[in-house]
């Protein structure tokens, strides 16, 4: 059912920062939070969005876009037909950083 209709009603300014700080806490919006409450709504259990650092996330950027252009690079040498120890050495590593990768990526979502 759409939500059509707006409800205001008043607050201490301390209680209002309560209120956005649980439903920051929750990952929701503060009108869910509150028909949650009410029970006017299934509550949704969600898992609030980890805080991740910007260096990190810049830094891991910065990994894939030289991966990227790694593997086009492989790809242009393997097309071209050198299977030379080079490129399988560059494969190989690789493979290698890609499952690092996705053990980090793991371990994060299970924080």
């Amino acid at each position: 059912m759409p939500l059509t209709e707006t409800f205001v009603f008043r607050c201490t300014a301390s209680e209002k920062a309560q209120l956005r700080a649980k439903a920051d806490a929750a990952g929701l919006p503060a009108s869910t939070l509150l028909r949650e409450a009410l029970g006017l709504t299934e509550a949704r259990r969600r898992k609030p969005v980890p805080r991740v650092d910007p260096a990190l996330v810049l830094a891991v950027g910065r990994i894939g876009g030289n991966l990227n252009q790694i593997a086009r690079w492989l790809n242009h040498a393997m097309k071209a037909g050198r299977t030379d120890l080079d490129t399988l050495t560059v494969a190989r590593r690789i493979v290698v950083i890609e499952r690092q990768l996705a053990a980090l990526l793991d371990e994060a979502r299970r924080c």
